[in-house]
């Protein structure tokens, strides 16, 4: 997928406005975020590595080295191309989500950690991800425990 470092600024400045105040104050003691791209077998071995699971994941999150870093995301492009298209999104759209998804783990949001919270981090990133875009017809869920993405029907 190729997206530049100036389009990431400006995706990363229509999220930050978009969040609540406090993630924002946040994000101001440390705006700068790092972004990798890795292939199938990379996102296996990362994956397996830090979360022991076996399989390239769309995108895994890491805490930050330096004081002025949110952190590090790691996207694996192969998955998130199968996803965009199982999801009838396009691949801008695809990452755009999977940028929101990311950031907010940075932020201390957990959808492991239980439904209340998954519920908190997914009604957050599902409200982010509708104001940037105009696919709004569906609603991206993720079944808590499993991994496995679903679209729904937005009521």
């Amino acid at each position: 997928m190729r997206i530049s470092k100036a389009q990431l600024q400006i995706l990363f400045g229509q999220i930050f406005r978009r969040l609540p105040t406090r993630d924002q104050k946040r994000l101001q003691k440390a705006p700068r975020l790092n972004c990798v791209f890795v292939d199938r077998q990379k996102g296996r071995e990362l994956n397996r590595q830090f979360r022991g699971r076996d399989y390239a994941t769309d995108v895994l999150s890491f805490d930050p080295i330096e004081p002025d870093s949110l952190g590090e995301l790691i996207f694996c492009e192969p998955v998130l191309r199968r996803q965009a298209r199982e999801h009838g999104l396009s691949e801008r759209n695809e990452f755009l989500y999977l940028f929101i998804h990311g950031i907010l783990h940075l932020l201390g949001y957990d959808h492991e950690k239980s439904d209340k919270e998954a519920r908190r981090m997914y009604r957050l990133q599902d409200s982010i991800f509708d104001q940037l875009t105009t696919a709004k017809a569906f609603r991206r869920t993720q079944a808590h425990g499993n991994g496995d993405r679903t679209l729904r029907r937005k009521k």
